[in-house]
């Protein structure tokens, strides 16, 4: 299997059958993670500018709200939308972490070995 092809099926949307060693569930987490906060910020983003140009408008001929109680109707569940990819990508590290916590044995044996904390203190 080429890297091209090793690339394509490891994708966020790959589903469990890519997953098929530890490489691969590593990275589908980190892949997956990168994903979901590109996304979380590009839904936080387009909901701030939806809301400033909706509350540009006047006042709806119907029910009397204000401009900026509509804007917000609209904008709210993007914003909302955005948080919940915050929250899935803090998932997805979460269960990277606990494979490497929970399988810690079987990874030292295959040669696995987990990022240095490089951070040091120093007097």
């Amino acid at each position: 299997m080429n890297q091209q092809t090793r690339q394509q099926t490891r994708s966020f949307f790959a589903g469990a059958d890519a997953l098929t060693d530890n490489v691969a569930l590593l990275e589908w987490c980190e892949n997956s993670r990168r994903i979901l906060h590109a996304g979380a910020l590009e839904l936080g983003i387009c909901a701030s500018e939806l809301d400033a140009r909706l509350r540009a408008v006047s006042r709806g001929p119907m029910g009397g709200m204000s401009g900026r109680a509509r804007a917000r109707q609209v904008a709210r569940p993007i914003q909302q939308a955005s948080e919940a990819l915050v929250i899935a990508s803090r998932y997805i590290v979460t269960a990277g972490s606990r494979f490497q916590a929970v399988y810690l044995p079987e990874l030292e044996t295959a040669g696995h070995r987990p990022r240095r904390q490089d951070f040091k203190f120093k007097a």
